[in-house]
């Protein structure tokens, strides 16, 4: 039944809440940063408020701003932040059926054509979205299934996390306290570990100088700003160039070069990342700063790793910045920022340990793309009317799982039931898959299985005169 989603979802708005009135402490407030990058740096609110703005763990949250999405809070008791909607199901609905119904819906509408520097989508498009409401039964064995793939791409995520927690606890146990030298060490301001040459820390060129009808999505100078260190690692987002002439004429001065540092100044500032060393000619935005180091005195990933996650950096900024009116770095403060001046070698074998770490990362993130991917193509599907709800499309989020590089995976959740064990063989055995792939995974559960002799054999069937995979 076709029905908009105003007929099956209750939706609250956000509030505008003073920033002049937040404070240190008291409830937390969810703002669009808190979603993006599960940021735990809140803004609080100690004043009345209407109950109605309150969330709890677990409720569907749509972002309006920036990156248009679902959530499912998973944080404190907080209240709501405007260009953030909460969505609550009707009784008659399943509540992870409209979570997963807007996931689909919402790139949609933003789609539609409103398109400015930030995509927006107003309250009034998700409420007049109509969409097609089957019966509860049906919802909940959508659910099942979208539940599982989703599942798995959690579960990545979480590995990613695990890894990021490593690396931030073997650069503590490298260069803090439970260091034995770290008393040891002398303090060193970041000043005098730059290059000694004129320029060596920089921030970019003034907003008059540089203006943003300049930029163009193509050209031959890259210009950097906030989004390319946001996440703390250097990242290509949304391109700007400006012209080889202009740079000629009144910015080589702040060119970027392999192996700089960058650190957030404006907006979301102290985030910091390291230039890679296939950047195209480059210069940085007012928004930045950027250093040149002497390598021989620091290393730039135990520059940028101290920048981010250093609590002995992170109290002199908090310290600096104590009382001011709006939160913000300048040079200034930058060149005045302590760190232990560690012995060089062990800060290049922090770096070592950084690519090894990231490099396990990216072999993850692959991985978690390829589910994602699944879990997408199941949404297209599931709310197009096209999805078969049939054992072949969890059984595919199961193969996803499967390292081709490893001899042995863990097949219990394949080999402890017998339906999956069937489609898994009817499909071995006629070549049912959408891709290579998942065929190549389901082959390696296939040989694995025969290999241990347990759950398949191998038959001669006589009327295709060819070898066919039986279940013992």
């Amino acid at each position: 039944m076709i029905k908009k989603l105003n007929d099956i979802c209750s939706f609250v708005s956000g509030n505008a809440w003073k920033s002049s009135e937040f404070a240190d402490e008291g409830i937390p407030i969810i703002r669009i940063n808190n979603l993006n990058t599960n940021d735990n740096d809140f803004k609080y609110w100690q004043g009345d408020y209407d109950k109605k703005y309150l969330i709890y763990e677990g409720d569907l949250l749509v972002s309006l701003s920036g990156t248009i999405k679902t959530f499912q809070w998973n944080g404190p008791e907080a209240l709501l932040n405007q260009r953030i909607v909460k969505v609550t199901a009707n009784p008659d609905t399943n509540q992870d059926w409209v979570y997963y119904q807007i996931s689909h819906v919402i790139e949609q509408i933003a789609n539609k054509g409103k398109h400015a520097v930030i995509k927006n989508v107003s309250i009034n498009d998700l409420k007049n979205f109509e969409v097609d409401v089957p019966d509860f039964q049906t919802q909940n064995k959508i659910v099942a299934i979208l539940d599982k793939a989703s599942a798995l791409v959690q579960k990545r995520q979480q590995t990613i996390d695990l890894l990021d927690e490593l690396l931030r606890a073997q650069f503590l146990e490298m260069f803090g306290m439970k260091n034995p030298d770290f008393q040891k060490w002398d303090e060193i301001e970041i000043q005098d570990l730059a290059k000694g040459n004129k320029g060596s820390m920089r921030t970019g060129p003034f907003g008059s100088s540089l203006k943003h009808d300049e930029f163009t999505e193509e050209g031959e100078v890259a210009v950097l700003g906030i989004d390319n260190a946001v996440n703390n690692v250097f990242k290509w987002d949304k391109r700007r160039y400006i012209t080889k002439v202009r740079y000629e004429e009144s910015f080589k001065r702040y060119t970027v070069f392999p192996r700089d540092v960058i650190i957030t100044i404006m907006g979301t500032v102290g985030r910091s990342a390291v230039i890679p060393d296939d950047i195209p000619l480059s210069i940085n935005t007012k928004h930045l700063a950027c250093i040149t180091l002497d390598e021989t005195k620091c290393n730039p990933y135990y520059l940028a790793y101290s920048i981010h996650s250093n609590p002995f950096t992170a109290f002199q900024m908090k310290a600096r910045n104590r009382g001011a009116i709006m939160e913000g770095l300048n040079l200034g403060i930058i060149k005045t920022l302590k760190l232990k001046n560690a012995p060089i070698s062990l800060q290049n074998r922090f770096e070592k340990i950084y690519f090894s770490i990231t490099e396990r990362k990216n072999s993850l993130k692959q991985s978690a793309s390829k589910i994602e991917d699944l879990l997408n193509a199941l949404l297209q599907r599931a709310f197009t009317g096209k999805l078969n709800l049939d054992l072949s499309i969890e059984l595919d989020a199961l193969l996803e799982e499967i390292d081709l590089q490893k001899s042995e995976n863990d097949l219990f959740s394949i080999i402890t039931n017998e339906e999956y064990l069937l489609s898994l063989i009817n499909r071995l055995n006629n070549q049912e898959f959408e891709s290579q792939d998942l065929y190549d995974k389901a082959k390696q559960v296939a040989f694995q299985l025969l290999k241990e002799e347990e759950r398949l054999a191998q038959e001669f069937d006589e009327q295709s005169q060819s070898l066919k995979l039986v279940v013992k």
